[in-house]
């Protein structure tokens, strides 16, 4: 049989994978950038260098998630499609791996390409002068591609071996948040996450006596370059070689058999597909991952940090309230409705219970495990500040934040639940999430924060001021619009809208 050419591999890589739908993602990511690295005052002298020193920091986020996206949704086609078989008769599978790769280029590449223009429209608009750091533009395009490819490629590896794509989307969130706090400790690439990190044009240097920072550029790193081409031709090989053999390479969880639930009991349906995932595990592991970098940081930066309950809360859920939690929430809403979105489970689901039960069942999972998440924070919080010493009672504001906080996941999880209805991809709703985090963050820093969902948790968890005053009215009643609209366009989409499976 004839094989495909690897351009008409790639054509057909943006077609299934909707190019009009990524080049979106790619857009809004690159403006959440420019909003980022244009925000608050440059010092006076070193402006290039505070532009360089602020992108590694949201790039590793933005760029991680992006990418993971991309390659989960690439991989997820196949297989939700049981396509690995007859894929190989039309091409052969390096074949279709490079044009996997090549879609995953393409878009960093054009990530990099709109950054530079808006980092010289940023130059012309603040009329920053002293030269343009060519240098250092380069260094720093090179440091995303390769930090992009590595990530796409481990994605790949990931989707390939747990094909439900959960705990593939989990690994990418908690080793990003492993990155970007390992980066405060250590500029030595330690994980894939933290590449971008070590690559990085500026060097910040912080004079506790004076609080000032001092920003230089950085020279070439050859060890910090070898150990980036390191990952990258290890994490290629290694989904090269799960690819040619993907029967082989996944990842199964070993199936129990349960006793069969009433088909009109569908809460505790729900609830068994949940056992039958390690659901439990980024949600126990994600906290704690932060909780425990946050008191290293924490302790080591006393010189800046007071000793008390606030500054611990302040370092243990700043990156998790700001960015993680919420995609969290996204996942697992994915996870509930994947099911319905394979094969003819809609057509079986609708017909042994009610549209309204079903959603309302799905939402109230989805709400219940993730605000078991925000009381694990809690004690989380609780305990590791008795272990160190800290001395004194919790700030009483604490309780009342974590009650508006549990409000607002459960808002989110409406949100969530109606997103993963109304789109079947698994990994589209979840980055949805984390680019709403950074717009919700960027709208509470401007008081909007009553303006999404994302936002009011942000607001409601208080990461960089715990015992600042929080409008608990508003919260209440703003995130019971948020549900009731939600829950509403959920189900007048299950009404008026036919349901095509087997997406």
């Amino acid at each position: 049989m004839k094989q495909i050419s690897l351009n008409k591999s790639l054509s057909i890589e943006f077609t299934k994978n909707k190019f009009l739908i990524s080049l979106s993602l790619l857009f809004i990511v690159t403006g959440l950038n420019y909003f980022y690295i244009s925000y608050g005052d440059l010092p006076k002298g070193q402006e290039w260098q505070m532009i360089f020193s602020s992108i590694p920091f949201l790039d590793t986020m933005l760029i991680s998630i992006m990418m993971s996206v991309l390659a989960s949704r690439c991989i997820d086609i196949e297989n939700k499609g049981n396509m690995w078989n007859t894929l190989p008769t039309l091409e052969s599978r390096k074949r279709l791996f490079s044009s996997k790769l090549l879609f995953g280029l393409i878009h960093i590449a054009l990530f990099c390409f709109i950054q530079t223009i808006m980092i010289l429209y940023l130059g012309i608009k603040m009329m920053i002068g002293g030269g343009f750091p060519i240098f250092a533009l380069l260094q720093t395009e090179f440091a995303e591609i390769i930090f992009g490819m590595i990530i796409f490629q481990l994605q790949c590896l990931l989707s390939l071996k747990f094909r439900n794509q959960f705990a593939a989307l989990s690994i990418a969130f908690g080793g990003t948040l492993a990155g970007l706090f390992i980066a405060f400790v250590s500029k030595a690439a330690l994980t894939p996450w933290s590449v971008l990190f070590s690559l990085s044009t500026v060097t910040m240097d912080y004079d506790s006596a004076t609080r000032n920072m001092v920003l230089s550029w950085n020279a070439i790193d050859i060890k910090a370059i070898f150990i980036s081409f390191l990952y990258f031709f290890v994490t290629y090989k290694l989904s090269l070689s799960v690819f040619n053999n993907p029967e082989t390479g996944n990842f199964k969880i070993a199936h129990v058999k349960r006793k069969s639930k009433n088909a009109h009991t569908i809460l505790p349906a729900e609830l068994v597909k949940m056992k039958r995932n390690p659901v439990w595990i980024p949600f126990a592991l994600i906290p704690l991952i932060s909780a425990c970098i946050g008191i290293i940081n924490f302790l080591s930066n006393q010189g800046v940090l007071s000793f008390d309950w606030a500054d611990l809360w302040t370092q243990e859920s700043l990156f998790l309230g700001m960015f993680f939690l919420s995609p969290l929430i996204a996942i697992l809403a994915s996870l509930d409705f994947r099911m319905e979105h394979l094969g003819t489970n809609w057509n079986i689901m609708l017909t042994s219970s009610s549209r309204f039960k079903v959603l309302k069942d799905k939402w109230l999972t989805v709400a219940t495990m993730s605000s078991i998440c925000m009381i694990w924070i809690a004690f989380i919080y609780i305990v590791s500040g008795k272990l160190i010493g800290i001395t004194g009672s919790i700030p009483k504001e604490f309780y009342l934040r974590i009650f508006a906080s549990i409000l607002c996941i459960i808002a989110i999880s409406s949100f969530q639940c109606m997103l993963s209805l109304i789109i079947p991809s698994f990994a589209i709703p979840v980055g949805l999430a984390f680019l709403g985090n950074i717009l919700g963050l960027l709208l509470t820093v401007k008081g909007f924060f009553y303006a999404t969902p994302f936002s009011m948790l942000i607001y409601s968890m208080g990461s960089t001021n715990i015992t600042g005053e929080i409008n608990l009215p508003v919260v209440i009643i703003t995130c019971l619009l948020y549900i009731f609209i939600s829950f509403a366009i959920g189900l007048l989409y299950l009404n008026r809208t036919d349901i095509k499976t087997g997406r």
